[in-house]
């Protein structure tokens, strides 16, 4: 979205059409990004976003490809605002898999379907001992110990996780 919103705030095509007006409200969009509005600024830019979509939604110049892709994207594009919890951004959820993502970028992967279930199933292990504070290592070492006694290892502390 940001490399359009650029290249149409870039283009002359709102000067040239006589709407200056669109143009502006790119500007306060990209304002509205690092300052969030109030309800009623919120409420009244809606309003002018829905008639900007509404003007140019059949246009084939910059502006109509923009709008379109708008009007695909609305239902999701500003869930931040209207859901309780819902992040601006998803920094969270690619930060959480960053470190597969990497290790699977340096490995190359796996060679088969037995190579991809240890990795889903040891990569799953650390994410979930580092969300409880617990070292993957000392869990690892007291499983295997267990095993090898002819014990069940101790996973108390997987029920745990939903009373962090």
């Amino acid at each position: 979205m940001e490399s359009a919103q650029k290249r149409l705030l870039k283009a002359d095509w709102a000067e040239s059409s006589g709407d200056e007006w669109a143009l502006k409200e790119l500007h306060t969009l990209v304002r509205m990004a690092r300052v969030p509005p109030s309800e009623g600024q919120w409420s009244a830019f809606y309003a002018r976003l829905c008639r900007f979509i509404a003007l140019y939604c059949e246009s084939k110049s910059e502006a109509g490809k923009f709008v379109r892709r708008l009007e695909e994207e609305m239902e999701c594009l500003f869930a931040f605002l209207v859901e309780e919890g819902v992040e601006l951004t998803n920094n969270l959820a690619e930060r959480t898999i960053r470190f597969e993502v990497l290790w699977r970028k340096r490995s190359q992967g796996t060679r088969n379907d037995r190579g991809c279930r240890w990795v889903e199933r040891i990569l799953s292990l650390r994410h979930t001992c580092r969300l409880q504070c617990r070292s993957t290592f000392n869990v690892l070492v007291d499983a295997f110990s267990a095993y090898f006694k002819g014990r069940k290892p101790d996973l108390e502390w997987l029920t745990e996780i939903g009373n962090v």
